[in-house]
């Protein structure tokens, strides 16, 4: 059984707009399409529904659409090219259970599946996606082949202030296995190293700033830890998403707390399929003493990190753990590489 993890990085909906906008009109400054709506009235926070709006092209016609924003800017749909790779390398994958994050909602994955997955002979009949907390809408989800016989929302576990901990979601699935027995599988995207305008801060706020996301996302651990103890689940547990700390971080510490191990951190890389499809040898092992899914840089410095994980239980039996390389160093199609673990259930 293989299970996979991927960020597909903003896999937003294609379009804004419930019909296709002229190319003309494509990439407008928000004040010439928009009437009667401010920037901020589809900033909603908790994953409220953007307001249903009127707007004037070129020729004088008029449409209505969603208008979605997101700090003043419009949110446009994934560009068709690298919805088109990440669907090759999700094919490439051929996991049974794929488990993604910075997914929009139930509709873009239900689009993405139907127009990029299934012309490549790809069918996850079981597909699902929770709203969760993120203001910029982009959630964790789990497709599966085989059959998901629950979905849990842990969306709204508090924290110590009684705020929920998770800025998207906890995705729990019950899924049944090939031999027949539940599988618990947790999908989770937790707290970006990502500070907003950090250009503009003093060095203590930049240091307050990165003390908090510590902080928030130790929480975050501790809190699927503490779910995990509610539901009594030792046994046939799997963890993974973007974790966005090592697998040795501090801030991880109660995932191994819980007697989980990461698999990834112990495996290798496969080829991936480039721009035309062809499988492309990892070409870039030379780059990281350690295995990677994400490079970042910034201010000269490149880093490579192993964000994307895989935990399981001590009774699952992995077989194989790899990560899908990508075959530009930017990444392709997205600026994480897939990550799976393939289980022994006999």
């Amino acid at each position: 059984m293989r299970i996979a993890t991927f960020n597909a990085n903003n896999l937003f909906s294609r379009w804004s707009f419930l019909a296709e906008l002229p190319r003309t009109v494509a990439n407008p400054p928000l004040a010439e399409i928009a009437t009667d709506v401010t920037p901020e009235a589809t900033d909603i926070p908790g994953g409220g529904q953007p307001s249903v709006v009127e707007v004037v092209l070129p020729d004088g016609s008029r449409m209505s659409g969603v208008l979605r924003t997101f700090r003043g800017k419009l949110v446009r749909g994934k560009d068709p090219k690298a919805r088109a790779w990440i669907a090759r390398r999700i094919a490439a994958l051929d996991a049974d259970v794929l488990c993604l994050q910075e997914v929009e909602d139930q509709d873009a994955l239900d689009t993405f599946h139907r127009d990029d997955l299934r012309p490549l002979g790809i069918d996850y009949r079981y597909r699902a996606v929770v709203e969760g907390n993120d203001p910029r809408r982009i959630d964790v989800a789990i497709c599966s082949r085989l059959p998901i016989t629950r979905i849990s929302s842990w969306r709204f576990w508090p924290d110590t202030t009684g705020e929920p901990v998770f800025g998207r979601d906890l995705l729990q699935a019950q899924i049944t296995a090939p031999d027949g027995q539940p599988l618990h599988v947790f999908v989770n995207h937790l707290k970006s190293n990502f500070i907003a305008d950090e250009h503009a801060l003093t060095p203590a706020q930049v240091t307050a700033a990165r003390e908090a996301i510590v902080r928030r996302r130790t929480e975050q651990a501790t809190a699927i830890r503490q779910i995990l103890r509610r539901q009594r689940l030792t046994r046939r547990v799997v963890v993974t998403g973007d974790l966005n700390d090592a697998p040795d971080g501090e801030t991880l510490a109660d995932l191994r707390g819980a007697s989980l191990a990461e698999q990834i951190q112990r495996g290798s890389t496969v080829a991936g399929p480039n721009r035309s499809g062809a499988l492309i040898d990892d070409k870039f092992a030379d780059l990281s003493l350690t295995i990677w899914t994400h490079r970042h840089r910034a201010k000269g410095v490149t880093t490579f990190a192993l964000y994307d994980q895989i935990w399981t239980s001590p009774d699952l039996t992995v077989t194989a753990a790899h990560v899908m390389r990508r075959t530009q160093i930017s990444g392709d199609g997205s600026d994480h590489d897939p990550a799976y673990v393939d289980l022994d259930l006999d």
